[in-house]
């Protein structure tokens, strides 16, 4: 009996450490809450944790002292202009190269098969990756609230459990404030809305693009796909989205990531999403196309996906087996002729009255590299948010 007794310990807490690697499903994944040592940080909805390609990222920052206040001894840095994020201590210093899709300690040169992301603008790095580089343990707890990440260094007093009871106010108070940020009260013709009332009521921003499907709002969420087919040339779409700050889908075909393992591994680097182009005869030979698909991304990139390009007659069926169909409201093609202006002129009145999200699709070719920076401009002046292409909102 007592040996049973201590099997079962053990066997919960392997438990534990599998639940890290295992991916959160789409439908469950809503509030993540992250804490480090014995300190809840502040919850807003562009440094939260997030599921890629199967692992848990979170904001590199929530390992720097200097931007959280808690000393797990690391420091953080981004540096834009080489595409890196960097995490270290004295004589350990772990490197991301955006780029590239690389991770390295950057003292022995070994790597690893990791990479950072951008979402949000922000550099994420994968949870498990840089707690295990650096000796730190970590806890994926579901809560009543939603779900809370808890990164632990030896510092830590608490136990999950002492921890969740004694955070309990504070969490609900987290989650007061985020729910304002995302809904925040109208102010009164005349008011005083700078008036002081005596209590710290520092709310986060309105996320951006919450707004976009408003009708009292004159934006329209927008978010932009690239069919992606052999023999293709992307880096021009590219470097007009890294100019302009926007982010797109790029819908590719087997034979397309095979080809560009470099392209491949810079658009998940820069913040951009990467689907599946899918036109099988049949839906046997699409699911074969996806599989192959997905394979390939898993052994260039580490990354897996669910959002698929497919025949019309072929969605209903694909979305009941669990992948998101991109369903475009306007497909735009750029011929040899056309200028980028006269091009962007004419995709801007086939958009004319629309009020609601917009999905536009462009092929994945040199022509449209070419007029997709007049393309962006004249979206923005006209009110159409490019916003970042994610699973749960497409």
């Amino acid at each position: 009996m007592n040996k049973r007794h201590r099997i079962i310990p053990r066997l919960l807490a392997l438990l534990v450490c599998l639940a890290l690697l295992l991916p959160l499903p789409v439908s469950a994944a809503d509030l993540y809450f992250t804490s480090v040592n014995d300190n809840l940080l502040p919850l807003t909805a562009d440094t939260m944790p997030l599921w890629s390609g199967g692992q848990l990222y979170v904001p590199y920052t929530v390992f720097d002292k200097d931007s959280t206040g808690v000393n797990l001894d690391l420091y953080g840095s981004y540096d834009r202009s080489n595409s890196t994020v960097t995490i270290y201590k004295l004589r350990k210093i772990l490197v991301f190269d955006l780029r590239a899709g690389t991770c390295r300690d950057d003292t022995t040169g070994e790597t690893f098969s990791s990479r950072a992301i951008i979402r949000n603008g922000r550099p994420y790095v994968p949870l498990n990756t840089v707690c295990d580089f650096f000796g730190l343990s970590r806890s994926y707890i579901a809560i009543s609230q939603g779900y809370l990440v808890r990164i632990k260094s030896e510092a830590a007093v608490l136990s999950d459990a002492k921890f969740v009871d004694a955070a309990s106010e504070l969490i609900n108070l987290r989650l007061r404030e985020y729910n304002q940020s995302l809904n925040p009260a109208p102010v009164s013709p005349g008011s005083n809305a700078g008036a002081s009332t005596g209590t710290d009521t520092d709310t986060p921003s309105v996320t951006p693009n919450d707004t976009a499907d408003d009708p009292n709002s004159p934006d329209v969420g927008t978010y932009l796909a690239f069919l992606c087919r052999p023999g293709g040339d992307l880096t021009g779409i590219l470097n007009a989205l890294d100019t302009q700050g926007n982010y797109a889908l790029f819908l590719m075909t087997p034979q397309a990531l095979e080809e560009n393992p470099d392209l491949v591994r810079r658009i998940l680097g820069t913040g951009h999403s990467i689907g599946l182009l899918a036109d099988g005869h049949d839906l046997e030979e699409t699911r074969a196309l996806l599989e192959q698909g997905n394979r390939i991304l898993e052994q260039t990139a580490h990354a897996r996906t669910t959002v698929v390009w497919a025949p019309k007659d072929q969605r209903s069926a694909l979305e009941a087996e669990g992948w998101v169909c991109w369903n475009e409201s306007v497909s735009l093609s750029p011929s040899d002729t056309v200028g980028a202006n006269a091009f962007a002129s004419s995709a801007l009145r086939r958009l004319e009255g629309r009020t609601r999200t917009t999905y536009l699709t462009l092929p994945g070719t040199a022509n449209t590299g070419r007029v997709l920076s007049a393309l962006l401009r004249q979206l923005k002046a006209n009110n159409f948010v490019v916003s970042i292409p994610m699973e749960t909102r497409l």
